[in-house]
C-alpha cells in the first residue's frame, strides 16, 4: 500500500511539474507558457521581435522585458 502511494504521489508531482500556464501579452500578441521546469515564449511584437524561444530551469522564472 505505501509503495502505492508513494507511485500515485510521484505522478502527481510530475505532472504538476509540466503543466504550462498561459498568458498573453498586449504588445502584439506574445504568449507565454510557463511551468516550474520551462518557459516557452511565442514573441508577436508589433514592429519588433519575432520567433519562439524555450528556457528551462532555472532561468524561466524571470520577467518578460529580461528576455527581450
Amino acid at each position: 500500500m505505501k509503495k502505492k502511494l508513494i507511485i500515485v504521489f510521484a505522478v502527481i508531482t510530475m505532472i504538476l511539474l509540466l503543466i504550462p500556464v498561459k498568458k498573453v501579452y498586449e504588445d502584439g500578441g506574445t504568449q507565454t507558457y510557463t511551468s516550474l521546469t520551462y518557459k516557452v515564449v511565442i514573441w508577436k511584437q508589433i514592429g519588433g521581435k519575432t520567433g519562439t524561444e524555450f528556457y528551462i530551469f532555472p532561468n524561466n522564472f524571470h520577467q518578460l522585458d529580461y528576455y527581450e
